[in-house]
């Protein structure tokens, strides 16, 4: 991603998360928004510590993860660009991305679980002033919309909500509670 020539002129979709493990949901958000919104790239920001988190785990694991579970699509990339900009919040990561590629139009991509919470995220009314949003359709949060704090902004027109097409409903909490089912089971 070094470089900011190389991203003048296009349209880049932001996938900011944990990504622990990165799943077929993710991937599914990132095709769909590629295919629907012809995004030239997708950017997935692997963050080094979701503030609405308090569980601390390896980041560089996680990176890792996600670098091999997108590496066989050419119009993605796994980034640590947030720790590079020594960033915690998305709109710091925003207002940063945009100053370092001035040329480049950003769009933030996600699940509709970010949605229900998004009212919690840092300066999040600014950050919806800032850069485009697309919330992609996610079970069990498909009915999350009627009194979503992002709806009540007066006037908000930089996020659309992608409610149509398949779903995935499966999230990185479940999968680890699998795992942990599954090896505790091993053991008995």
């Amino acid at each position: 991603m070094r470089g900011s020539r190389r991203w003048n002129n296009l349209n880049i979709g932001l996938l900011g998360g944990s990504f622990n493990p990165p799943h077929a949901g993710h991937m599914h958000i990132a095709m769909s928004a590629l295919r629907r919104y012809n995004f030239h790239a997708i950017w997935w920001l692997v963050s080094p510590q979701n503030p609405l988190k308090s569980k601390k785990d390896n980041f560089k694991n996680r990176l890792h993860m996600t670098k091999r579970f997108i590496s066989k699509q050419p119009k993605m990339v796994a980034s640590d660009i947030e720790t590079q900009l020594n960033v915690q919040y998305s709109y710091q990561t925003v207002e940063r991305l945009q100053k370092r590629y001035p040329k480049t139009q950003f769009t933030w991509i996600a699940g509709m679980d970010n949605a229900t919470i998004f009212h919690r995220w840092d300066k999040w009314r600014d950050l919806l002033k800032r850069i485009p949003f697309i919330f992609f359709n996610r079970p069990p949060n498909n009915m999350a919309l009627n009194n979503n704090a992002i709806r009540m902004v007066k006037g908000q027109k930089n996020v659309k909500w992608n409610l149509t097409g398949k779903t995935r409903n499966i999230s990185s909490t479940l999968l680890r509670q699998k795992r942990i089912a599954h090896f505790l089971k091993s053991r008995i």
